[in-house]
């Protein structure tokens, strides 16, 4: 019996979008993070479109999320912990 190993190309174009608008594009009420005790695995279930979506290996929920999207492809979305890359610090709100 042959195996069959799928083959991933590099992205070129990556986008993170936020949970939110992440359920908004793809049209979804609600989002749940599943454990398959089978595999080990840990993946994102879209409930209003019975999809399954990938997630980071080792996610830490407690760090702020977003869904990785290579090459505008949604069906490839993962949700990965994000850092806050930018240079900028609030030292007042008006």
């Amino acid at each position: 019996m042959s195996q069959e190993t799928k083959q991933y190309k590099k992205a070129t174009k990556v986008d993170f979008l936020s949970i939110e608008t992440f359920k908004r594009v793809i049209g979804c009420d609600i989002l749940e993070i599943v454990h398959n005790a089978k595999s080990d695995a840990i993946s994102v279930l879209d409930k209003t479109n019975d999809k399954f979506y990938r997630c980071q290996a080792g996610i830490d929920f407690d760090l702020p999320m977003s869904f990785l999207i290579p090459d505008d492809n949604r069906s490839d979305a993962c949700l990965v912990n994000v850092k806050n890359a930018s240079p900028l610090t609030t030292l007042r709100a008006l």
